[in-house]
């Protein structure tokens, strides 16, 4: 059975239409210009007010091939729903979707924090050896955010593996 690693509580949102690429080691994705930018060894983040979006990569034990998909798929919505108990939220179903390429899983979880609520998606993106999850965060209905759907859309359709 494929085991993945550990959540990274990350995520999506908006600011600036203007875009700029963001690289990791084996990947970049765009994010908003305007943005704070922090990176670590896993990960890279892109933040502004409560909206922010990242990629996290974990290391599989086993490596992924896409005839496991349909194993996989139930174990990411698992994941996905420890996540939302982890934010005493709710998670929809799960999606598959295409990203870089391939077959992806996205979830969307609607949480609360500090008297908002927020709407977090993560996208699962398998490759070989490597997990990486796409984070997208913002505030539910915040008018002062009109751009988070944008951005979250930037982060899947600009997320390139190299």
């Amino acid at each position: 059975m494929l085991i993945l690693g550990a959540l990274a509580l990350t995520a999506c949102g908006a600011s600036s239409t203007k875009a700029r690429t963001l690289s990791g080691e084996r990947y970049s994705f765009e994010a908003p210009s305007g943005w704070k930018v922090t990176r670590t060894a896993e990960s890279i983040q892109a933040v502004h007010g409560d909206a922010a979006v990242s990629v996290t990569v974990f290391r599989l034990t086993r490596a992924f091939r896409p005839e496991l998909w349909p194993r996989v798929v139930p174990e990411l919505d698992g994941v996905a729903a420890k996540l939302a108990d982890q934010l005493r939220g709710t998670v929809g179903p799960g999606a598959t979707v295409v990203v870089a390429g391939r077959r992806a899983r996205r979830y969307e979880i609607v949480f609360r924090r500090d008297a908002g609520e927020f709407v977090e998606q993560i996208t699962f993106v398998l490759d070989g050896r490597r997990e990486y999850q796409l984070l997208c965060r913002y505030r539910a209905g915040a008018s002062d955010q009109p751009e988070a759907d944008p951005a979250c859309a930037a982060l899947g359709s600009s997320f390139r593996l190299r």
